[in-house]
């Protein structure tokens, strides 16, 4: 759950373990909340290394080896932050807001822009697409960038280009992106 890791509520009771990298939503890179159902801790294989028995973390109060004190305090204050927005309800209103505005720009763009992805497991996190011309796909991203918008490069496994809106994206660095990805289609019709 990395991606959407604390981006919309989740009922927890549906999985026997969530592992997320929290560094997309709750911290710094490094970060790894890992919820476990309880009858699901022990009896670990015998290959299986000491930080991923959880038993050893259960046992020890999560406190097995020495916490990363600042790291645990950066998302000590991204939690509290999610709470004075109103909760993880709040917050997927605020990104289901974000995507519906991108998702919509390429939708409404004729073709110049596509979404790869099924309309039923779109993203609010994640949004990629293409170009109808790939030739403009490097071009895009590099004029992207010199307007303060980085990192545009679709993933490394599928290409074009991705714009990741985590919580910490503001709407209006959505809204200026879906007002350069207008202008720059008008400059190439």
């Amino acid at each position: 759950m990395s991606s959407n890791f604390c981006s919309k509520p989740v009922d927890v009771s549906k999985f026997g373990l969530i592992y997320a990298g929290a560094q997309k939503n709750v911290g710094p890179s490094g970060v790894t909340i890992v919820i476990v159902r309880r009858d699901l801790i022990g009896d670990p294989q015998p290959i299986t290394p000491v930080m991923l028995d959880y038993k050893i973390h259960a046992d020890n109060a999560s406190l097995y080896n020495t916490p990363p004190c600042f790291a645990v305090y950066i998302c000590a204050l991204v939690f509290e932050d999610l709470l004075d927005q109103g909760g993880l309800q709040a917050v997927e209103e605020k990104n289901a807001k974000k995507a519906g505005i991108l998702y919509e720009a390429i939708e409404r763009s004729g073709g110049f822009y596509v979404c790869p992805v099924e309309k039923s497991v779109k993203s609010l996190m994640n949004v990629p697409f293409t170009l109808q011309n790939s030739d403009l796909e490097k071009k895009f991203i590099a004029e992207a960038a010199k307007e303060g918008m980085i990192q545009l490069k679709g993933h490394r496994s599928v290409g074009g280009v991705r714009a990741s809106i985590y919580n910490a994206m503001p709407l209006a660095g959505v809204e200026k992106l879906v007002a350069f990805m207008k202008d720059f289609q008008a400059r190439h019709p």
